[in-house]
């Protein structure tokens, strides 16, 4: 005679799910709350690549490329015989947009915008007489300048989580661009 066996599950394989199940949760949840500083981690480094491959277009192109930073985007302009254009041909033409829980902050240590007259096209003499309405609606210059004999403004870029400093991008004098947590020192 067959002897029937009761199908189901034992107490002890019961528990042994369920440890394997809390381990599990052990690993993957403080996994889970470093994405947002992975997802400022990857925005940093892409702005720090961006930088590098800009700076090299405006050297092999020997045009003047800017970068106005915006609070929540980034987009690339070049200096036309007029003014400041953005850049509208090619892969970066449009906003780069950050993520929602990302912030920036542009600290320009050359000249700041305001004094800046080596890239103004300002005429001598008053000419809004003459002028059209859409040329008065001229765009925000950018902060950023990337000059094409392999110079730029020297900045910093800080990313943010949450009010909490995360990264930094450095460009010197010399188009040489730095990445690092936020707090250490230059090297």
């Amino acid at each position: 005679m067959l002897s029937r066996r009761h199908g189901g599950f034992t107490l002890l394989e019961i528990l042994l799910v369920l440890v394997v199940l809390g381990l599990s949760a052990a690993v993957v949840v403080p996994n889970i709350s470093s994405n947002n500083k992975d997802t400022v981690k990857e925005e940093s480094q892409r702005f720090f690549r961006l930088m590098q491959l800009w700076s090299e277009e405006a050297m092999l192109s020997s045009e003047t490329l800017g970068v106005r930073v915006e609070d929540k985007s980034y987009h690339l302009m070049k200096l036309s015989s007029d003014d400041w254009v953005r850049v509208e041909e090619g892969r970066y033409s449009k906003d780069i947009e950050l993520p929602e829980d990302v912030e920036v902050e542009l600290e320009v240590t050359g000249f700041t915008d305001q004094d800046d007259r080596l890239f103004s096209r300002e005429s001598l003499f008053d000419d809004t007489l003459f002028e059209d309405e859409e040329e008065k609606e001229k765009l925000d210059p950018p902060q950023i300048i990337l000059m094409g004999n392999g110079e730029i403004i020297p900045f910093r870029m800080t990313f943010y989580e949450k009010d909490e400093a995360l990264w930094q991008v450095e460009g010197n004098e010399l188009a040489v661009f730095d990445i690092k947590p936020a707090g250490e020192e230059s090297e």
